[in-house]
């Protein structure tokens, strides 16, 4: 079973790099791209994303092997509601959706003691010879006498019975819901309603250590106690929706969990405890809408002193089903609805016991027993009796990593981790997502805790497994604290993932720094060399946009997957031709302003190669390139030839203007250093190399004082005086 978590990896840098072992094993690739790479699991966080079979995770991230746990059933019913163990090690079980009783005698296979008509067995309890099973939702109580047949026992008008307990006395106390009643009732089926609360069921019913017994609500979530007087007594309200189970500690503290779900609304009184609806849902339909995702669950677990005051201990997103009181002072928790066990120590230390393979851990046969940390337990979804592997031969238990994606190739260096004796590792890798028959198998054990090279091939993806030795009579269990894996993943290739040519003349004034680490005074490259390792520059915001002619503003965007730091070379040649020269190389900036009037009027194309020579040898740097759309350079300003004719009193004034390279964008004239006034073609379109315009002065000017100025699209201008 995987639990999952969003913590992200850390990434381990220690002096120990320099070790001659973990020198020798990173040999062969310390010539590769920028250094070796950690991962390093080591909290608690971390740990719960992978997956185990017999491990307790605990709250300060150690993992060690937790007691052996047998399947006790041959079959796999969908949901075991309800568990109860008898003296002898007989082992009692109510099951959901076929509304079975089950009998598990030691050393052999279960067998079927009762099949009711109902579907659900959610209360069992045994006293002397006798087992009483509840079934829902006809509400109705059963007894198995010895080896008589089940018979009906109690038959109240409730549809549903959700618990159970047998006082000192062999009274039957019933707790139903729809709405709560606690019914006790005498050996002989004759019972009256003992308390009715204001609450839609009673879902727990549990004796304390005086014999008084504690009564768990929904709707509300209190939970009462009845003394010699059988008066009710409210212990606790814990403001929650339901009080789901109780345990009591051999020093006569209560243990109480109450669950809620993410809004703390209450259920109504009319509706069925949620216990009801955890069963497996359906299959839907072809085609059908599925189900809303039930809403997010929380629980609180209160501990009571035996004064009467409380606190609450512990809060998990975990749905508690029950509890049961374990050595020590600590409790344990059954939940759903990832079927996690944890045991939650007197000093409020929690550990996780993982590898529990179903969706909840619904209910506990009692206290464990002497020698065992975990009682007899059973799961739904799906239904299993768990019991503690008690004279078997010990077997380890193992704790497999989340998969590790280096992105890349890699070659691994050394695998070392920190914890006691008693524990080995191994690791296998491959290149798909999930590990499957295209991994390598598990590579032999790795002993050594300082350091021992990894031995499955290159790939890029890793995984390791460590696997605890469960020696009979240890002391202590064998512990893990911390995995450290060391690789070198193959360098990516840098990318330009944009290049962007401004229109031609367009500049960008130089910001303000932006750059926290910038020292007044200390030039580009000393302070690009002193830049942590993957750090890469704070990219600069542009300045106050302005027109400077004969300027080529460049501005791209480069990438590197590895987080390399990157440098950048700006090339240029002449459409037609195939060699590439370099305008500027070295750059770090990632915008760069060709003056060109440096080369010859023509249509040209840039090019940007990045490079991440920075963080790689030599022989192991990569480069990318991007080419720009092709850029016309003109810089020569056109050529403008006037003639003037005249007819009357009328003077017209013909103007014919030629470049080389650029289309004529306008004609403007002054006359007598006038306000200068726009001229259209005598085609009415400038858009040519050459263009003709006319015309025709007012009345009365002197053609010798006008003057014509003609500008190309690349702003390069020309002027003329008319008549002269």
């Amino acid at each position: 079973m995987t639990h999952t978590s969003s913590s992200a990896f850390r990434c381990w840098r220690a002096p120990a790099l320099a070790a001659p072992a973990l020198a020798a094993g990173l040999l062969i690739t310390s010539l590769s791209a920028s250094g070796p790479s950690f991962w390093t699991m080591a909290t608690n966080a971390e740990f719960l994303r992978g997956t185990s079979e017999g491990v307790f995770v605990s709250s300060s991230g150690t993992l060690s092997a937790a007691p052996g746990l047998a399947n006790r059933l041959t079959a796999t019913p969908a949901q075991i509601w309800s568990v109860a163990e008898a003296p002898d090690g007989t082992i009692w079980a109510g099951t959901g959706g076929d509304g079975r009783v089950l009998r598990v005698r030691p050393g052999q296979a279960e067998e079927t003691a009762f099949d009711s008509t109902e579907s659900h067995v959610f209360a069992v309890a045994h006293s002397g010879s006798r087992l009483y099973a509840a079934s829902s939702p006809d509400g109705r109580v059963y007894v198995i006498d010895g080896t008589a047949p089940a018979r009906p026992f109690f038959d109240p008008e409730e549809k549903y019975i959700w618990a159970l307990a047998v006082d000192g006395s062999g009274r039957v106390w019933v707790g139903a819901g729809n709405p709560a009643v606690i019914y006790r009732v005498n050996a002989d089926g004759t019972g009256t309603a003992l308390y009715r609360p204001p609450a839609g069921h009673v879902v727990a019913l549990v004796r304390d250590n005086e014999g008084r017994m504690l009564a768990g609500t929904e709707s509300p979530g209190r939970l009462y106690r009845f003394g010699a007087d059988d008066r009710p007594f409210a212990l606790l309200d814990s403001g929650l929706p339901e009080m789901r189970a109780v345990a009591v500690a051999a020093d006569g503290v209560i243990y109480a969990a109450a669950i809620s779900k993410a809004d703390d609304a209450g259920a109504s009184e009319s509706a069925v405890p949620s216990v009801a609806a955890i069963s497996a849902p359906a299959p839907a339909a072809p085609g059908a809408t599925p189900a809303a995702t039930p809403p997010a669950r929380r629980s609180i677990l209160f501990r009571i002193e035996t004064s009467g005051s409380w606190e609450p201990l512990w809060e998990s997103t975990d749905v508690i089903y029950d509890l049961a009181a374990a050595d020590g002072g600590a409790v344990i928790a059954a939940t759903g609805q990832e079927g996690r066990l944890y045991r939650i120590e007197r000093d409020r230390d929690v550990l996780l016991l993982t590898g529990v393979d179903a969706r909840q851990i619904t209910r506990f046969a009692g206290r464990a027993k002497a020698g065992t940390q975990v009682p007899v337990l059973a799961t739904a979804n799906p239904g299993r009796i768990m019991a503690p592997a008690a004279g078997q031969p010990p077997t380890p238990a193992t704790y497999t990593s989340p998969v590790r994606d280096t992105k890349n190739i890699a070659t691994w260096g050394l695998i070392r981790w920190e914890g006691g004796t008693g524990v080995t590792l191994t690791t296998r890798s491959g290149n798909t997502e999930r590990p499957d028959d295209s991994w390598s198998a598990w590579s032999n054990a790795y002993t050594r805790r300082d350091g021992e090279t990894i031995t499955s091939p290159a790939a890029r993806f890793i995984q390791w497994r460590a696997t605890f030795a469960r020696p009979a009579g240890a002391a202590q269990a064998p512990q893990l604290t911390s995995v450290t894996v060391a690789y070198l993943p193959r360098n990516a290739r840098p990318i330009l993932t944009t290049l962007t040519a401004h229109p031609p003349g367009v500049v960008f004034g130089r910001p303000f720094s932006s750059d926290d680490g910038a020292i007044a005074g200390l030039d580009d490259a000393r302070a690009e060399a002193r830049r942590p390792p993957g750090e890469p520059p704070p990219p600069a915001a542009p300045g106050r946009r302005m027109f400077q002619k004969g300027l080529q503003t460049l501005v791209w965007k480069g990438e590197d997957p590895d987080a390399d730091r990157l440098l950048y070379a700006v090339q240029y040649r002449r459409e037609g031709e195939t060699a590439w020269r370099d305008l500027r190389t070295g750059l770090l900036d990632t915008i760069y302003v060709w003056d060109t009037t440096t080369v010859a009027d023509g249509r040209y194309i840039l090019r940007v190669v990045v490079s991440d020579a920075p963080g790689n040898s030599g022989d192991r740097a990569l480069t990318a390139e991007r080419e720009s759309e092709p850029i016309d350079v003109d810089n020569t300003a056109p050529q403008v030839t006037t003639e003037v004719t005249r007819q009357g009193n009328t003077t017209r004034v013909v103007v014919r203007v030629r470049d080389a390279h650029s289309p004529i964008a306008k004609l403007e004239y002054a006359l007598a250093g006038g306000a200068w006034q726009l001229v259209y073609p005598a085609d009415g379109l400038a858009d040519s190399l050459e263009e003709r315009f006319e015309f025709t002065l007012p009345a009365g000017a002197d053609a010798a004082t006008v003057v014509v100025r003609a500008t190309d699209l690349l702003q390069n201008a020309a002027s003329a005086a008319v008549g002269r």
